[in-house]
């Protein structure tokens, strides 16, 4: 902010420094423009002279003990070449009441309105700056400054004051509210002064050296009075809003203050206590000389001491007499009567309050009852129990419940709510409570418990109650408010209950609360409680004990619902565990039993077409002795034969049939795998292996069954790769990854094979450019018995097992390594398998030539 002339500077162009009040509305940049455009008018238009101005701000300054803006003005004073002498009288003016008096009397001997003003320093001046800054201050000779002011100025200079002073106290209020900003404009102000000093003379300098003390020793106390005072309302600001019971006492043990909390609560003690703990001091504001809060006993009247004997001077007497301060877990619990008889248990804590020299001139004691919070942890740890005692009723599960017979079940599940109402009578001390669990469908009440009654009144319970639909009882509406989880209190005195009345005729009962018992937004039961014939309102906690009774009470019918369930459920498991032993001995059985015929078949087959192509030749051979031009078209008479002519097809059947016998052999191996598999008996001769031999012999085997296809293989890895893995197994998980490839990619696409190295695994992939598969499937297909439905076949026979993939999986699986698809729809396939590598010191012993021929 740059520096601002103030409204007395006008005649001073080479006095720059910025007034306080002008720095400390720079807050503001609004006001601080409307501030600076006031003083710039009372500088232009006042009929006041500007050295009366300054005098009278400085004045008002010293005299209202505003701080951080005397160093200012007397820098002004020294600029305009104004004398030491002279500026320190101006801070000596009034010296007393007696001096003010004569101030006015001064004025009131002048006649009619002042025609000039008065020469400056001259005592009619003097008499008029004092009555000027009388305006401001409080008192009586406010009033009879302004009746004389207003007879010896002309309007026009009383408007003037009037202005002026309205803005004076416009910068005080600026002052006051934002000091270190206005102490920053003063310290500068006060390095203005200090250089000031080297250009005067000895006489001068100390004469203004004491000033600035003086000054100094002005700013600093009004600044402490000032932050004291704030403090001391700040305190008993903070002491009225506790909310505990503030006490003060002196070191006699007198009490001389205590707070809004602690006032209330006296009247509630008993009488020989309240007197003992009667506040005698009548000033509570503390408007009278108090002690550090601002409360002191009445003149003539001595505080009644409090060190007596009593169980609530304790804390007292270990603080005034030990010293002890007594916080936290150390405070005192003390029982204290009230005056209705009752007790009431307060929670004391406090310190000793020290002088300066650490001698111990008082106590302040904190006292906070904590009779429903001690009261409401009791209740909390009954509950506690309780609860833990219901949690112990409710896991109590038998180890083989499918023994227990229908009918103990029920006996068990009755016991266990019959404990769960007795706790919960003894949590809420209420006179019954009944559980009743219904059926899941029909509602129809199945188990009833109820606690708080006779045998007799226990029987009349179970004929009236089990078996019936609960709407027999509760009005649909209800119905509908308990199957949303509402709770229901129920006035059995009103007419609309009247049945229920009477169904519950053999003791009275006022009221019921009706607690429903839900589970997944189903109602399984209900739970009611009531406090006989008298009238009971339930608190939230108790309401929310209940509620919490009624869910363990859910759960109790829920664990006999599971308990059937399991029982159920283990039968079931049972009886499918040796459906699929059984399926897997067949499964096993009748692969080995297939494998045998169609070996028999396939050699049958390859036998006979062997031998049909020895009699194509044989009867290529005699067509050729024969006589040439015989038969028709130039065939010989055997190869014209029609018999021969059928012959000539059977080939291209046999093939065929061949090709399904495999398939179905294929099939059949599957199917013993899987038998394996599931019995674990799945073998595997695992050796140290090149796995790129492998690949390389897999690859080349495919590429002769398929000379049609283009079967690319690519090995990204120089010498041998070595893994310990069964050569036939891997060949197997190798050859189906092709032969899926082959059967779902396009013919006229190629099929890549590669094998690569990465962080000490071995990866073979194979990738095709069929119609890939969904994202949503990628997991499944390594499912036993699962094909993927939507993807049509390109080459070979639809009919599948869907083990394959499975197969594969587990081989690699049981190896070590992993299985994985990378797939897109409509942009192929990658299937890869990934093994690790072999840890052996000399690769010449790896075998270079596996075995390649799968099981």
């Amino acid at each position: 902010m740059q520096s601002s002339e103030s409204f007395s500077s006008a005649n001073a162009d080479s006095f720059e420094l910025q007034p306080p009040y002008l720095a400390a509305a720079g807050a503001d940049p609004l006001q601080f423009e409307l501030l600076r455009q006031q003083e710039q008018l009372i500088s232009s238009t006042s009929l006041l002279p500007e050295i009366f101005r300054a005098r009278l701000f400085t004045l008002l300054s010293y005299l209202r003990q505003v701080p951080h803006c005397l160093h200012y003005w007397l820098a002004w004073f020294l600029s305009q070449g104004q004398g030491v002498s002279a500026i320190a009288s101006l801070f000596q003016l009034p010296t007393s009441d007696e001096d003010g008096a004569a101030w006015l009397e001064l004025l009131a001997g002048q006649t009619g309105p002042l025609e000039s003003w008065p020469e400056p320093a001259s005592d009619l001046e003097r008499a008029l700056l004092w009555a000027a800054a009388a305006l401001l201050l409080p008192g009586e000779p406010a009033e009879q400054a302004q009746q004389e002011l207003r007879r010896l100025l002309l309007p026009e200079a009383y408007a003037s004051l009037q202005a002026l002073l309205a803005f004076i106290q416009a910068c005080h209020l600026w002052l006051n509210a934002y000091p270190e900003r206005a102490q920053l404009a003063d310290e500068q102000a006060r390095q203005y002064l200090l250089r000031l000093l080297q250009c005067r003379d000895r006489r001068e300098q100390e004469e203004l050296r004491s000033l600035l003390e003086r000054l100094d020793s002005c700013t600093d106390e009004a600044i402490l009075r000032r932050e004291l005072e704030l403090y001391r309302r700040q305190l008993r600001t903070v002491l009225e809003a506790i909310g505990d019971s503030v006490l003060l006492y002196d070191q006699r043990g007198r009490l001389v203050y205590l707070n809004t909390v602690a006032r209330r609560l006296l009247p509630l003690l008993q009488p020989d206590h309240a007197r003992l703990a009667f506040l005698t001091a009548k000033d509570e504001e503390g408007k009278k000389g108090g002690e550090a809060v601002g409360v002191s006993a009445a003149a003539g009247e001595p505080l009644l001491p409090l060190l007596n004997d009593t169980p609530a001077s304790l804390p007292l007497r270990r603080m005034l007499w030990e010293g002890e301060a007594i916080a936290g877990e150390h405070a005192l619990e003390i029982s204290l009567p009230l005056a209705n008889g009752e007790e009431a248990i307060f929670s004391f804590s406090g310190a000793p309050v020290r002088g300066s020299r650490g001698r111990i001139i008082g106590a302040i004691v904190i006292g906070r009852e904590v009779t429903a919070r001690r009261r409401l942890e009791q209740r909390a740890h009954t509950a506690l129990n309780a609860l833990l005692a219901m949690a112990e009723a409710l896991v109590q599960a038998d180890d083989e419940p499918a023994a227990i017979q229908q009918g103990q079940r029920e006996s068990q599940t009755r016991l266990i709510m019959l404990r769960l109402g007795e706790l919960t009578r003894q949590v809420l001390g209420c006179q019954r409570v009944a559980m009743l669990g219904l059926e899941r469908e029909t509602e129809r009440v199945q188990h009833v418990a109820v606690t708080g009654v006779t045998p007799q009144q226990e029987r009349l319970w179970q004929e009236s109650v089990l078996g019936a639909p609960l709407s027999v009882f509760l009005s649909a509406p209800l119905l509908e408010r308990l199957r949303a989880g509402e709770s229901l209190h129920i006035d059995l005195e009103a007419p609309e209950f009247s049945h229920l009345r009477s169904q519950i005729r053999s003791y009275p009962v006022r009221a019921l609360l009706i607690i429903p018992m839900c589970l997944r937004e189903r109602l399984i039961g209900v739970l009611s409680v009531d406090y006989g014939a008298e009238e009971h309102r339930y608190s939230p906690d108790e309401l929310a004990l209940a509620a919490a009774v009624a869910r363990m009470a859910t759960l109790v019918l829920e664990r006999e619902h599971l308990l059937e369930e399991r029982a159920e459920a283990r039968a079931s498991v049972l009886a499918l565990r040796e459906a699929n032993r059984r399926m897997d001995e067949f499964i096993s059985f009748a692969s080995h039993e297939l494998r045998a015929p169609l070996t028999v078949l396939k050699a049958n087959a390859q036998l006979i077409k062997r031998l049909l192509q020895k009699a194509s030749a044989l009867g290529r051979d005699l067509s050729s002795g024969g006589a040439p031009g015989e038969g028709s078209a130039g065939q010989s008479p055997w190869q014209s034969h029609p018999v021969l002519q059928r012959l000539a097809g059977i080939p291209e059947l046999l093939d065929r049939s061949i090709a399904q016998v495999d398939l179905l052999d294929r099939l059949v191996g599957d199917l013993l795998d899987f038998s394996r598999i599931q019995s674990e008996t799945l073998q595997l001769v695992r050796r140290h292996l090149d796995l790129a031999a492998i690949v390389r012999e897999v690859v080349q085997a495919q590429q002769q069954v398929h000379p049609g296809r283009d079967i690319r293989l690519s090995i990204e890895h120089t010498g041998a790769v070595i893994v310990e893995a069964d050569a036939a197994r891997i060949g197997q998980v190798l050859t189906n990854y092709l032969l899926n490839a082959i059967r779902y990619a396009p013919p006229d696409r190629p099929i890549e094979v590669r094998l690569c190295v990465e962080d000490q695994r071995a990866r073979v992939l194979v990738r095709d450019e069929g119609p890939g598969v969904p994202l949503e499937l990628q997991q499944r297909i390594w499912e036993r018995f699962y094909r993927a439905p939507g993807i049509p076949v390109q080459e070979g026979s639809p009919v599948g097992l869907g083990l394959g993939l499975h197969i594969c999986r587990t081989i690699i699986q049981l190896h070590g390594g992993e299985v994985g698809l990378e797939s897109q729809p409509g942009q192929g396939a990658t299937f890869w398998f990934a093994l690790p590598l072999a840890q052996v010191t000399d690769r010449r012993s790896a075998t270079q030539s596996p075995d390649q021929s799968p099981a």
